[in-house]
């Protein structure tokens, strides 16, 4: 199907030349498009050796005289992570009249290859688009612009319709790329700029149109750099692309080349411990993981793992690392990759030369034996520690601030979130500030709404939270004003673009925060938060624990849980002015205008269900209904890692009665 429609696109074009592009893996697609007929003016390009820094020249184009446009471009990748990179790629290309973009194969959790328009006026020139799926999940998208479209930016649109509505946080830092495999370290940007050996980088304007530059040492050396405004950091390619490459110093983490976060994460997670146990080791001479059935995924030979490769060892219940005698660059970035995909791994201690995964990775690896596969809990406490240490530590944001900050660029402050807790207990205040001052990774302020009592009644709470550090602003809400306006009013004091709900009983790990935000980030949802795996029933002294389905698109998460950008809020007009369910109408106002709701893990969280006095009003039997496991007492999971001393004058433990050690 895949070569047909690429036939037919080549059949029916005109007389202007045509570009046809592979990238990724393509199974035995690639022969058979590799063996099409061209004509002598079209050209084919295997964009995954096509480096950065060599722009396309087609043969009667964009000369004196000339179509600025090729007649037709044709994109075909294995999945949407190699389309992400085929965009980067793609800024070396011209215009195109004539789009055709064909995908393999799109995992069901992720949408139809249908493109986002960029702006308003961009596209008044598209004349026709065709989306249509072929075979299981492949999909293929034509798009008709006359007078010619950049094939970059069309492509960015398409990989942005298949992933969602927001296109999560920029680097903040304009790169531009030299050497094959250049894109990798780019995935997606449009912004992106290929840039010659020695420079100099192009000027728009008045102003370089990259802040810094990232040159790949191929094995021959890199000459010295000429442009003196714009910064320039060099890294070696993959040790097995070229044998002998030059080693450089420095840190060993900032040497790989990150992984693309926004599709490889841990979307589609499965709960599965009845699986069979997949090894990742070398198999004929390439590393690969398998099973008792043969190998399931061979990774790219620089590393790279795709949405398609972890959807093919979701059914395993794990996957043990048997360490290579010799590894490189290539090796970490897949282990890196399983392990930001939520793949539970272990294995013995990592051999110096993975030095690259980090020290949190390297630590936790080995950390727990196979056991931890076949008890449910375990495995998705330890799935969500390997998430967390791979994302933080190896995707394209993270590795970009690196790079800017070895070129000595200022970088741009990280995204701020508010914490807004709106509560009419002064004797819980000092409970839920101790919970928020302990969260990690995250740069926030709180926002504490005192509903119906003045804050002199919570004083000493207040000054040991500001001791603190973290930044606080109080708002005293007058008693008679509802629920859903209050949170309105805290919202509005709020100086962060990111608002967090906090609820007053809840308990909450200190890695709360920084889930929901690893969250939005790959998600790309408009709202994010959690499901009430673990509630503690106070009346009972019972916790349950419901095994929901986490890392799906889904608008069942707890109200206190929900973190959204601020515009998110204000284009659905702020919470209802309710005394109750204001959560609720608050997701149901986000789906109604076209918004994502995305679930997340719930193990940083325990719900507290006490007698009354809670704006959702379900009986216990709702809690005890469809329970995985039951526990006497307070047990919530290991990430809640404790509780910390309440602060202030109220130093009441909030445990419930018979405590379980965690």
């Amino acid at each position: 199907m895949i070569t047909s429609a690429v036939r037919q696109a080549l059949r029916t074009r005109g007389d202007e030349p045509a570009v046809l592009c592979l990238i990724g893996d393509l199974g035995p697609d690639r022969a058979e498009l590799s063996s099409l007929r061209l004509r002598g003016s079209d050209l084919r390009i295997d964009l995954d050796a096509h480096g950065m820094g060599r722009p396309v020249e087609v043969p009667g184009v964009g000369g004196e005289g000339e179509p600025a446009s090729t007649g037709l471009t044709v994109v075909v990748a294995g999945g949407l992570t190699d389309l992400r990179r085929a965009v980067t790629v793609a800024t070396q290309l011209p215009p195109t009249a004539h789009l055709l973009v064909v995908v393999r194969h799109i995992p069901s959790h992720l949408g139809p290859l249908a493109p986002a328009p960029p702006t308003i006026d961009e596209w008044n020139d598209l004349h026709e688009l065709r989306v249509r799926r072929f075979d299981h999940r492949g999909w293929a998208c034509e798009l008709c612009f006359p007078s010619g479209v950049s094939v970059a930016g069309a492509l960015a649109a398409v990989v942005h319709g298949a992933r969602g509505r927001r296109r999560g946080p920029g680097v903040g830092i304009l790169g531009g790329l030299h050497g094959t495999d250049a894109a990798l370290w780019r995935p997606g940007d449009v912004a992106a700029r290929g840039v010659g050996v020695t420079g100099p980088v192009e000027i728009d304007r008045v102003t370089p149109v990259s802040d810094v530059v990232l040159r790949l040492d191929d094995g021959e050396g890199l000459p010295f750099w000429e442009d003196v405004e714009v910064p320039v950091v060099d890294r070696p390619a993959p040790v097995a692309a070229v044998p002998g490459a030059r080693v450089y110093a420095g840190d060993p983490v900032t040497r790989v080349a990150p992984i693309d976060d926004r599709f490889v994460n841990p979307m589609g997670f499965t709960k599965k411990t009845k699986g069979p146990l997949g090894e990742f080791a070398e198999a004929d001479g390439r590393l690969a993981v398998r099973d008792e059935t043969g190998v399931l995924v061979r990774p790219a030979l620089d590393g790279t793992v795709t949405e398609n490769d972890l959807e093919r060892v979701r059914h395993l219940r794990g996957v043990r690392i048997t360490w290579p005698a010799r590894g490189d660059a290539s090796a970490i970035r897949a282990i890196a990759s399983l392990a930001a995909g939520g793949v539970p791994i272990v294995g013995d201690p990592a051999p110096a030369w993975a030095a690259g995964l980090g020290a949190d990775l390297i630590d936790l690896i080995p950390s727990v034996g196979e056991d931890v596969f076949t008890d449910a809990m375990r495995r998705e406490e330890h799935s969500i520690r390997l998430r967390r240490a791979a994302l933080r530590t190896h995707g394209v944001r993270t590795r970009w601030r690196s790079l800017a900050a070895e070129a000595g660029l200022p970088l741009p402050p990280e995204t701020r979130v508010s914490v807004v807790l709106c509560t009419r207990r002064p004797e819980l205040v000092g409970f839920a500030l101790a919970q928020i001052a302990r969260q990690r990774h995250v740069r926030f302020e709180t926002v504490l709404a005192l509903h119906g009592f003045p804050a002199v009644l919570v004083t000493a709470e207040i000054a040991q939270f500001r001791a603190t550090g973290i930044p606080l602003v109080v708002h005293e809400a007058d008693g008679g004003t509802v629920f859903g306006a209050v949170m309105n009013e805290a919202v509005d004091r709020a100086s962060g673009t990111v608002i967090a709900k906090w609820d007053d009983d809840d308990w909450y790990g200190p890695e709360h925060l920084s889930d929901l935000m690893l969250a939005r980030a790959y998600s790309g949802a408009d709202v994010v938060g959690i499901s009430q795996n673990f509630t503690y029933l106070e009346e009972l002294d019972l916790t349950v624990w419901r095994g929901y389905r986490s890392e799906v698109p889904s608008s069942a998460i707890v109200g206190s849980t929900i973190l959204a950008d601020r515009v998110v809020i204000e284009d659905v007009g702020g919470f209802r002015p309710r005394p109750r369910a204001i959560d609720s109408q608050f997701l149901l106002a986000v789906t109604r205008s076209g918004g994502r709701v995305y679930r997340t893990h719930g193990f940083g969280y325990l719900l507290r269900r006490a007698g009354g006095g809670h704006t959702w009003n379900v009986d216990l039997g709702y809690f005890l209904r469809n329970h995985t496991e039951q526990w006497i007492g307070r047990r919530p999971s290991a990430l809640l890692e404790g509780e910390p001393v309440s602060f202030g004058a109220h130093t009441e433990q909030h445990t419930g009665g018979h405590v379980e050690h965690f």
